[in-house]
């Protein structure tokens, strides 16, 4: 079978989404499909026709909006017209690969990572969250044959705010178990890198400091907790934080200090994979306050690394998050501040135990490729 990938972003451009299409990809190529992936060119030397670890890539140089790329058709229409499955993803590649595959007869399956509705109003000011809300419509309700939902919350989220009709299949991302050996690559010593001693624990949070990661929520949470009176000198929350959104993390930083929490609260930038996950290796808890997630892959390595977990109900985590965790109420700084009070008070004994998860890649190529047998079910030559 012909499948041609229209893409935002693809290898080696280094993001979760990118991960997840290039291990698709390489898993659909084993079972023997031929494939073009069309993509945002990466620097100069992705540009253009590239034969990357056996994949068929092409790279364009596409302009960008708020750091999604803009996809002229005509950039495109030759491989949509070779193909036999057009298969795009979220958000911008919507429009043209949808128009097209239609103009030329062709099944098409629209992955969405996430659906966000009235929560974009959550994360941001009235006229953004308006637009982009209608954005998301607008993207969302393009003529695809199949909506492919990478987690059972986010089918939930486009048959409710897309239109209860779709066609929507859930097939979960795939995340192989954590290799622990990656950590042993690094010597960095987490203690060592925030400056503390022996004696501290370490709740750690580690990502972008972007509006929809709740980390103002946990913030105001470490706020009530110091308000109350409650003895957190040996107590440190860890913040390993990306530099993009920059205002964002300016503002962050700016709380902070506004609360008078540097003492307790610390801030460092990020790091490389590997010091990364020996870090996470050696905090005592790993906080995932989120507002929402489509899928969770960040909290799911933190699992798969044996790590006990304080997390919010958003999106998709109850779905992934396995081992010794503790959820609370979404978006609701008062109830974070509740587990983490009953974490301090009773260390590991707060947990609660959820079994284990997985999310094999084998299900997840099966699942893809299931969606373009049904698709292609009756066509000739197929």
């Amino acid at each position: 079978m012909k499948i041609c990938f229209v893409l935002p972003h693809f290898y080696p451009y280094v993001g979760g989404g990118e991960r997840i299409f290039y291990d698709m990809v390489k898993g659909l190529l084993k079972k023997g499909h031929e494939i073009r992936v069309l993509a945002r060119n990466v620097g100069e030397e992705y540009l253009g026709h590239k034969t990357v670890e056996g994949m068929e890539g092409y790279y364009f140089p596409w302009k960008s909006m708020f750091g999604h790329p803009l996809i002229p058709a005509r950039d495109i229409e030759e491989h949509i017209a070779w193909c036999d499955v057009v298969h795009a993803s979220i958000f911008t590649p919507a429009f043209a690969s949808s128009r097209l595959a239609r103009k030329y007869h062709k099944p098409s399956v629209l992955t969405v990572h996430e659906v966000r509705g009235p929560r974009w109003f959550w994360v941001e000011d009235l006229i953004h969250a308006s637009a982009f809300w209608l954005y998301e419509q607008f993207v969302c309700r393009q003529p695809f044959d199949i909506y492919h939902a990478v987690s059972q919350a986010t089918k939930r989220d486009i048959l409710k705010y897309c239109g209860k009709n779709k066609n929507v299949v859930c097939v979960y991302n795939a995340v192989n178990e954590m290799d622990i050996s990656i950590a042993e690559k690094s010597s960095l010593n987490l203690r060592d890198y925030f400056h503390l001693g022996e004696k501290e624990r370490i709740f750690l949070y580690y990502g972008r400091p972007g509006q929809t990661k709740g980390i103002n929520i946990y913030l105001d949470a470490i706020h009530m907790l110091k308000e109350s009176g409650m003895d957190l000198s040996a107590i440190r929350f860890c913040f390993i934080l990306g530099a993009e959104p920059v205002k964002l993390r300016q503002r962050f930083i700016a709380s902070v200090q506004k609360h008078g929490l540097e003492d307790i609260v610390l801030i460092q930038d990020s790091l490389q994979r590997e010091d990364l996950c020996h870090c996470i290796l050696q905090a005592d808890y790993v906080v995932v306050p989120s507002v929402t997630e489509g899928f969770g892959l960040s909290a799911l390595e933190a699992c798969q690394m044996g790590k006990k977990i304080i997390s919010s109900t958003g999106g998709a985590l109850t779905e992934v998050v396995y081992g010794n965790c503790l959820f609370f109420e979404n978006r609701s700084s008062k109830a974070l501040a509740k587990q983490l009070r009953r974490v301090i008070k009773k260390g590991d004994k707060a947990f609660d135990y959820v079994p284990p998860r997985s999310f094999p890649y084998e299900d997840m190529v099966n699942g893809i490729e299931r969606i373009y047998f049904r698709l292609m079910k009756g066509r000739k030559g197929i």
